[in-house]
């Protein structure tokens, strides 16, 4: 990456240099950017109060002079805006195929160049937070020598701990990347919808997470989503990876990672939370909001703005695979539960789930059960639904309808409870249901600051075109060839992946006793910010 103080030819401020070959079709791209793009960073934060996560280029040979002299004009221009500069993506993968390391490159190497770089780091009079970086953003350990726990062993946070603002890995639950015998998505629907599948995975951080907290650092999962490599079509762009993403975050945060980042791509990308519609549509649609889009803002809600949330799984029904609980705590207080229905029953409602919730009421402890709690549900008619998807009643449209504002009336319901029978809560098949406890809980759930919203006014001009005599004849996107030379998809085996799956399990689940009083939380388990 090159940052440039003159401006690129037609106002741009982000120029991409194409490496991508056949034979490394996902190769990552020289990205130049314009200083301009940083001071929009600076102008949107000051708007929205957003923080930032930038990169540093660590290309080979590693251009020490330049790490260190972009470190300082990131800090310098972003202030506390800045959350912390990620030095190496990957790192387990530069000693791969078609990567620019040599063959043998392991942690001993990587360390030599933090080794080489801190220095020009800490000699920069500009740079005044030294603990800056985020690092190792491990993703996949193919050589089966490259976790966290063997870079921790090696000494990395010995030798660099005090440049660190926080420790990263990323990961994904499948691999789309072309040339990676990427599987059938039909295959492993199933896995998406399993809580296991989330549980199981998160077990070998378990060690690194206790770790990050004992030297008081963040753990963050840097890049997650479905699959690497834009996604499966018809599954991450289906509901089934809105709840899978709500499940995913939740159980990041009762593990003790101190949050996550789900990957964003191009047009093509089935994971994407939202996507912009193509450039010569952009004066007639809107943008399409995916359906992780809602689980995220779901989760935002269940955790709260405090930064103070306490996670715990509640392992509902003897740990039941397709209905799963957590319970949220606001310094020690029960606030908020959070329950997630994997099945889905084809609108018929015999797999939906009654969950009766109880506050204390056992082992001596007083009941402290409200009258009435307040539920906000994320609803669609099956986990295959792709675009019918609302959160608490509200919707942000189907296809090139998003303007960024929800559409309907919030929908919150109120249930009553009582001290015998606890709060009643049924959750469809599929959906989940946040429960707030009380109404700070609800209250302290989200930002209570005005926020301003205007309708597109402004659209981007010109932009390429197709003429419509060529279109009419082009026999589709391949023209008259594409029965000769079949085009590349982000999915592999598309018409495969493109169809839905519909799970219906004929079953009903109580939630016996959901009591969250303290001498019941065998594992409680601050999420640090």
């Amino acid at each position: 990456m090159d940052l440039y103080y003159t401006p690129f030819p037609d106002y741009e401020i982000i120029n991409k240099t194409i490496l991508a070959t056949s034979e490394d079709p996902t190769a990552t791209p020289e990205v130049d950017i314009d200083i301009d793009m940083l001071y929009a960073l600076n102008n949107i934060s000051a708007l929205l109060g957003t923080q930032w996560y930038l990169g540093l280029p660590f290309s080979y040979p590693v251009n020490v002079t330049g790490i260190s002299e972009l470190t300082g004009i990131f800090e310098q221009v972003l202030g506390d805006n800045l959350i912390a500069l990620q030095l190496g993506n990957e790192p387990d993968l530069y000693g791969q195929q078609f990567r620019a390391r040599p063959f043998d490159y392991w942690i001993p190497q990587y360390i030599g160049e933090w080794d080489e770089v801190i220095p020009a780091i800490q000699n920069n009079t500009q740079v005044t937070r030294q603990s800056i970086l985020l690092a190792p953003s491990i993703c996949c350990d193919i050589s089966g020598n490259w976790s966290v726990t063997d870079l921790l062993d090696a000494g990395f946070m010995d030798d660099f701990g005090s440049n660190l603002a926080a420790l990263s890995i990323q990961h994904y639950p499948n691999d789309n990347c072309a040339g990676d015998d990427p599987p059938n998505a039909q295959s492993i629907y199933y896995s998406y919808l399993q809580h296991s599948s989330q549980t199981g995975t998160v077990q070998q951080w378990l060690n690194n997470t206790a770790y990050a907290v004992s030297v008081d650092k963040p753990f963050m999962m840097f890049e997650t989503n479905t699959a690497s490599c834009a996604g499966f079509s018809g599954l991450s762009d289906s509901f089934a990876a809105a709840l899978w993403a709500a499940d995913w975050s939740m159980t990041l945060a009762y593990s003790n990672f101190s949050g996550a980042l789900f990957h964003f791509g191009g047009q093509n990308a089935a994971y994407n939370a939202f996507t912009p519609p193509p450039s010569n549509y952009s004066s007639e649609y809107q943008w399409t909001t995916g359906p992780i889009y809602y689980a995220n803002l779901m989760v935002a809600e269940a955790l709260g703005s405090s930064n103070a949330s306490q996670v715990v799984d509640l392992q509902l029904n003897s740990d039941n695979d397709y209905t799963v609980g957590y319970g949220i705590y606001e310094n020690g207080v029960p606030a908020r539960i959070l329950l997630i229905n994997f099945m889905d029953d084809l609108q018929t409602g015999s797999a939906a789930f009654t969950g009766s919730v109880h506050i204390g009421g056992v082992n001596g402890i007083a009941d402290t059960t409200p009258s009435t709690v307040d539920v906000r549900y994320l609803s669609a008619p099956s986990v295959s639904e792709k675009f019918n998807i609302t959160w608490a009643g509200q919707t942000l449209g189907g296809q090139f309808e998003c303007d960024g504002r929800l559409q309907g009336t919030q929908t919150t319901t109120t249930v009553t409870c009582d001290s015998t029978n606890g709060c009643a809560i049924t959750v469809p098949a599929p959906g989940a249901a946040l429960i707030f406890l009380s109404s700070t809980a609800e209250s302290e759930s989200f930002d209570t600051a005005l926020t301003q919203t205007f309708p597109t006014t402004f659209y981007s001009q010109g932009g390429p075109t197709t003429d419509m005599s060529v279109l009419e004849t082009s026999n589709g996107r391949g023209g008259p060839q594409q029965a000769l030379v079949p085009l590349g998809s982000t999915s592999h085996g598309e018409e495969d992946t493109s169809a839905a799956v519909r799970r219906s399990v004929a079953a009903s689940f109580t939630l016996v006793c959901v009591a969250v009083g303290a001498s019941l939380v065998g594992r409680l388990i601050l999420r640090r910010a």
